[in-house]
């Protein structure tokens, strides 16, 4: 009898492994869109998943092969408080995906439906492809408006004020942003049938994922019709010849026909024109160029000049083409600090949002794509307030804001309405062991709120919240230079500690929702 309970499990867990190999392979590989038409291609809009939530996993093993190729080609590694924002960016960026992908798929299904002009198959390798071509035209010009308005470019610079380019930069995106990629492709439904156009809106930016890194070279003539990493590194660049080029997503073809393709050249130094906000504060960084925008409106005269100052280019200005003077871009320093702001931060902070960060990313890979946020706009709203908090909150911490502990104490208590309403009162349809699953970890989750709240408790009342600063010290030549203070073993064991937990986190989320799975992950 026990024999034949170990050669079953043995079974269940070889049919695990291999169904999770399968599915992680395909998912990996439909990151550089390489997928089956015929396999992507649904009868229904509606049937279209969300493949911005499905990819999280493949996604975030690329974060991590990057960094490693980081560290064995000797350059640095980024900063995890940068990481932190532009995560934090996503999951407000893909809930607002997950709300708004019900409305985009009635409204393209009603202008097909009702104003189409061409019947093309829809099961068809030729339909696919035509409508890449399609898709990636509107996305060029979508892109372009983006830098070239000076109203979109307030939406769209937060993805450009990131100093350092890597793989969690792609979702370093605005939730305008996304409603503009939404909204944009529109027109294409007289010719494009929904279920395959929904597929490509959603895949020209999930391309973009690897483009952003600074470890893949040349990779040849491929780089004359795809884009590469390579090629979008000029577009990150604040070099005055990197300015307004290089928009394509998957194809650069329409970057050659229409004059915007640049090589790359000498050293690029990646951010903005224009001062970044010394503060890692997420809604600052995303919406504090709207106040730049107002300035600029109400400082020049006539109502020609304010619609300019809103629908012309960043640098434009009175008396300036349309785009503003090239010339006046300054040429950047490649031997200046990377960061304009670098203040330091203590380890152990980083391991308290790295281990709240985890318990957000979890659940909002759990519940942002289940049909109870899908079809309650009040739960989906409620979602992202709770995330706009946890990252102003997270922010502060690693600003040094006085305000810090008060504002976290004050966000884990809001933590637990939050877990209710979206949660708690569900009635889910899940089996005994399920429920156990999810009751046992929602019950450590608590537990590590109220500790949490006991903690910064204690530090508001008996420490001084000093804000992070960078010391100075003398370097050789006497002069002063800035250092930054060394953690401590303990601190860095507790952070690797922090890293093992989140990836074990997401490997067990991963394969608990493989269906050939669930026998092993409730035996384990």
């Amino acid at each position: 009898m026990a024999g034949n309970m170990t050669a079953e499990s043995a079974a269940d867990l070889g049919l695990c492994v291999k169904d999770t190999a399968i599915q992680f392979t395909e998912q990996l590989l439909s990151l550089f869109y390489i997928l089956s038409p015929l396999d992507h291609t649904k009868d229904h809009a509606k049937d279209v998943p969300n493949y911005e939530v499905a990819l999280f996993p493949a996604a975030g093993l690329l974060v991590v092969l990057e960094q490693i190729i980081r560290f064995f080609q000797k350059k640095d590694l980024s900063r995890f408080q940068d990481i932190v924002v532009n995560i934090g960016s996503l999951l407000l960026f893909t809930l607002t995906r997950a709300i708004l992908l019900g409305v985009v798929v009635v409204v393209f299904s009603y202008i097909y439906d009702n104003y189409r002009i061409v019947d093309l198959p829809l099961h068809s390798v030729w339909t696919w492809l035509f409508s890449l071509l399609l898709v990636e035209f509107t996305y060029y010009w979508t892109h372009r408006a983006l830098h070239e308005i000076n109203i979109f470019w307030a939406a769209h610079q937060f993805h450009h004020m990131a100093e350092d380019v890597n793989i969690t930069t792609t979702i370093r995106d605005s939730v305008v942003d996304l409603v503009l990629y939404d909204i944009f492709p529109m027109p294409l439904a007289v010719i494009v049938p929904p279920p395959i156009l929904i597929v490509h809106i959603q895949f020209s930016l999930i391309y973009q994922i690897w483009l952003h890194n600074e470890v893949v070279g040349h990779l040849g003539p491929i780089e004359y019709i795809i884009n590469t990493p390579r090629q979008h590194r000029v577009h990150h660049g604040k070099n005055p010849y990197c300015i307004d080029k290089n928009y394509g997503a998957l194809l650069m073809i329409w970057d050659r026909i229409f004059g915007t393709y640049q090589e790359e050249k000498e050293k690029i130094v990646f951010g903005v024109v224009s001062p970044t906000p010394n503060t890692f504060d997420s809604m600052t960084l995303q919406f504090g160029y709207y106040r730049d925008v107002a300035k600029k409106f109400n400082s020049v005269d006539g109502i020609g000049n304010k619609l300019s100052a809103l629908f012309k280019g960043p640098g434009w200005g009175p008396g300036k083409p349309r785009l503003g003077l090239l010339k006046e871009v300054p040429e950047p320093d490649p031997a200046a600090p990377k960061y304009s702001y670098d203040p330091f931060i203590p380890l152990w902070r980083k391991f308290y949002v790295l281990l709240h960060g985890t318990i957000v990313l979890v659940a909002f890979i759990q519940l942002a794509d289940h049909p109870y946020i899908l079809y309650s706009a009040l739960k989906g709203f409620a979602g992202m307030l709770y995330i706009i908090l946890f990252l102003t909150s997270i922010g502060a911490i690693f600003d040094g804001r006085k305000f810090a502990p008060i504002l976290e104490i004050i966000r884990c208590l809001v933590y637990f309405p939050v877990d209710y309403y979206l949660v708690d009162s569900v009635k889910w349809a899940i089996d005994d062991n399920e429920r156990f699953v999810l009751y046992s970890s929602l019950w450590m989750i608590r537990v590590s709120h109220i500790l949490s709240i006991m903690f910064w408790l204690g530090y508001a009342l008996f420490n001084k919240y000093e804000e992070p600063s960078t010391p100075k010290v003398k370097d050789v030549e006497g002069l002063d230079v800035l250092a930054k203070p060394a953690d401590s073993r303990y601190e860095q064991i507790l952070f690797a500690l922090g890293l093992l937990t989140l990836f074990v986190s997401f490997g067990f989320v991963y394969t608990y929702n493989i269906d050939s799975c669930k026998h092993v992950t409730h035996a384990v």
